[in-house]
């Protein structure tokens, strides 16, 4: 098994349970917030997608492209269907060499990381909002929850 395959794995052992929970918000509850001062479920799921999107464009060297106009009016569970679509297309394409690679991200993180490493990084980021995800998604009322990673 290559490292992109692995990664592939781990990451949609995630993604999948990510795009579950989003299957479960309807448009009416896109504006829910725990609290105050959280993002609303639009806003959380977005960024959960753009930031894993927007990592591994950087680690795989290219910009990230637009995948949908934010001001628009989006589907989530079809936009989760986008972003994961490519965002595996992209862990697909690294080689074992590619994951080596530093890549400069001073930037945006104040640092250089090898390109693996930044994968890592944006699993890790996913998994912490996932959690996030699932409070969300309790809060809806919703009882039938996935189990948090999926094999």
């Amino acid at each position: 098994m290559t490292k992109s395959t692995h990664y592939k794995d781990y990451f949609l052992s995630h993604r999948l349970v990510t795009n579950e929970l989003v299957e479960k918000i309807s448009k009416d509850d896109y504006d829910y917030k725990p609290t105050d001062t959280s993002m609303s479920a639009k806003e959380l799921v977005v960024h959960m997608l753009t930031s894993f999107y927007q990592f591994i464009s950087a680690a795989t060297k290219q910009p990230p492209k637009p995948l949908h106009d934010e001001y628009a009016d989006v589907d989530l569970s079809l936009l989760a269907e986008l972003y994961t679509e490519e965002s595996v297309k992209m862990i697909e394409s690294l080689s074992n060499e590619d994951l080596n690679e530093v890549i400069d991200l001073t930037a945006v993180l104040g640092i250089k990381l090898p390109a693996e490493k930044i994968l890592n990084l944006a699993i890790d980021h996913e998994i912490n909002h996932k959690g996030s995800l699932f409070v969300y998604v309790r809060g809806m009322g919703h009882t039938d929850l996935p189990m948090f990673v999926r094999k």
